[in-house]
C-alpha cells in the first residue's frame, strides 16, 4: 500500500469524521500603505477587497491583511513601510509615488502593486509599461494627461485665462512630472503654469495668498491634495478663484470642475493583479495598466457663485452636472 492510502486508511479508522473534511487552504498575507487616512479611500479599499473575495481570497479566512495610513504626512511613510515589510507580505499595494519610493528602498524582492500612481517610468519605478523590470506593477494613472485635459476644459471655460497654478507639492515626484509636461503643453498654447507649493494646511494657504498676488486666473489641483479636500475648496470660494480637480468627492465638496479616471477601477484591478502575483506571476513581466475609462463632473451652483457660464461644449461632454 502507497504511503498516501496508508494514511488515509489509518485516519478513517481513528476519526471517520475526518473522511470528509477539505483541506485547509494556507492563509496568505499581504499589506497596504496608503498616505492618506482611514476615511480617505474606504470605499475604494473595499471594491478592492470585494474584488479579491470573488477571486477566492477572503480576509480572516485565507488572507491576512495589514494595513498602514500616513494621515497626509509623507514623511511618515519610511517608517511605515519598514513596520509592513517586518510582517513579509507577499504583496504590497500603494497609492502614491512616494510611497511606492519608500518601500523600493527597503525591497527590490517582494511585490509592489500601485493602485494608480502617477508616470511611474518618469519617475523612474518602472523600467516601461510593457515590461516594468522589477519589482513594481499595476495600474498607472498619467496624471499629466489628466491634467492637460484638465487645462484644456478649464480653457474652454475662461477663454481669456493665461496664468495658471498647479497645487501641489515639489518634493513629490509625481508632481514634479506632472508639473514638466504641463508646462510644456502650455507653453505651446502662450500660456503659463506655475507650481504652487503646498504640503500641508499652513502652506496651502500661503499658496493661495501667492495666487493672489500674482494675479493667476485658475488652479489645477493635483491628486495628492485629496487629504486637503474641504480647506482647498473653502479657499477657492474665499478667493473666487476657479478650480479643477481629480476626484469626484470634491465635485460635491463644492469644486467647480472635476476630470479624472473612474475612481474604483484601478482598484478592481489591482485586486486581479494581487491574485495573480499569488497565484505565481512575476510582477516583473506583468504590463502596468492604464485607465481607459474617464468622467467629466461640472458644479453649476459653484459656476454661478464665481459669475461663470459653462459653456455647452463642456455640459454635453459631462457624466454629471450639479445644478
Amino acid at each position: 500500500m502507497n504511503r498516501r492510502g496508508f494514511m488515509a486508511v489509518t485516519a478513517g479508522a481513528l476519526v471517520p469524521a475526518l473522511v470528509c473534511a477539505q483541506p485547509v487552504a494556507p492563509m496568505r498575507r499581504i499589506a497596504i500603505l496608503d498616505p492618506g487616512d482611514r476615511a480617505l479611500r474606504a470605499e475604494q479599499w473595499q471594491v478592492l477587497e470585494s474584488r479579491l473575495r470573488e477571486l477566492g481570497y477572503v480576509e480572516g479566512r485565507n488572507l491576512t491583511i495589514d494595513r498602514r495610513w500616513a494621515d497626509g504626512v509623507d514623511a511618515r511613510l519610511p517608517q511605515l513601510a519598514q513596520e509592513l515589510l517586518a510582517g513579509k507580505p507577499e504583496v504590497v499595494l500603494v497609492t502614491t509615488t512616494p510611497a511606492t519610493q519608500a518601500l523600493m528602498r527597503l525591497t527590490d524582492k517582494i511585490p509592489i502593486v500601485m493602485t494608480g500612481t502617477a508616470d511611474p517610468v518618469a519617475t523612474g519605478l518602472v523600467a516601461s509599461l510593457a515590461r516594468p523590470g522589477g519589482n513594481v506593477t499595476g495600474i498607472s494613472v498619467q496624471l499629466a494627461d489628466v491634467a492637460k485635459k484638465r487645462l484644456d476644459l478649464m480653457r474652454e471655460m475662461l477663454p481669456k485665462a493665461k496664468r495658471f497654478g498647479l497645487l501641489g507639492s515639489a518634493a513629490n515626484a509625481g508632481t514634479q512630472s506632472v508639473l514638466t509636461q504641463l508646462q510644456a503643453a502650455a507653453r505651446a498654447q502662450g500660456l503659463d503654469v506655475r507650481l504652487l507649493e503646498a504640503a500641508d494646511p499652513p502652506g496651502i494657504a500661503r499658496a493661495f495668498d501667492r495666487l493672489a498676488a500674482e494675479s493667476i486666473d485658475a488652479v489645477l489641483v493635483t491628486q495628492v491634495m485629496n487629504q486637503h479636500k474641504s480647506q482647498i475648496v473653502e479657499l477657492a470660494a474665499r478667493y473666487r478663484i476657479p478650480a479643477g480637480y481629480v476626484d469626484m468627492e470634491f465635485l460635491d465638496a463644492g469644486g467647480l470642475l472635476a476630470f479624472g479616471p473612474v475612481r474604483d477601477g484601478p482598484f478592481r484591478h489591482a485586486a486581479e493583479y494581487v491574485y495573480r502575483i499569488l497565484q505565481g506571476a512575476n510582477p516583473a513581466e506583468m504590463p502596468v495598466m492604464q485607465p481607459t475609462e474617464f468622467w467629466l463632473g461640472v458644479n453649476l451652483r459653484t459656476a454661478q457663485a464665481l459669475g461663470l457660464k459653462i459653456p455647452q461644449s463642456v455640459l454635453i461632454r459631462a457624466n454629471r452636472v450639479l445644478e
